[in-house]
């Protein structure tokens, strides 16, 4: 869930929406039904994704920073260290906002350097990591999970 937007301020977002369509006034028209049908389906997607996205992205995270590492090794050029710097951090990143601002950095370094493996390694992770996230909405909505 790579969001710019935190579960709060996703949640928050969607009690703005409820709540702009339970304060209208008289009966409720088509719109302010899709208004509250989409809070009701943004809110079920949050819950599956709090509750299971974050081994998945976890362990992507660790992926990258695995392949970061086994690129740097034995290369004992300055921009190297860079690198490892910022699969410390990865490893590190205590949610998806993050571990997304460190995976940008990590693409640029890989493009300014022409690190053409490892940014093909970093992108099969992330379409991976899509993937993972698909599946687990499509199998939390299947399974009838709010």
């Amino acid at each position: 869930m790579f969001n710019p937007l935190t579960p709060s301020e996703m949640v928050a977002a969607i009690g703005i929406a409820a709540r702009t369509t339970a304060r209208g006034d008289g009966e409720l028209d088509e719109f302010d039904r899709g208004q509250l049908m989409s809070a009701y389906s943004a809110s079920r997607h949050l819950a599956i994704e709090i509750s299971s996205f974050g081994s998945e992205l976890s362990a992507r995270c660790g992926a990258i920073a695995d392949a970061v590492d086994e690129a740097c090794a034995g290369d004992g050029r300055a921009g190297a260290g860079a690198l490892q710097g910022l699969a410390a951090r990865l490893r590190a990143s205590p949610d998806a906002r993050a571990a997304g601002d460190v995976i940008s950095e990590l693409l640029d370094l890989c493009r300014d350097r022409d690190l053409i493996r490892l940014r093909g390694e970093i992108r099969t992770q992330l379409r991976a990591l899509c993937d993972a996230e698909v599946m687990l909405l499509a199998d939390g909505i299947e399974a009838g999970r709010s």
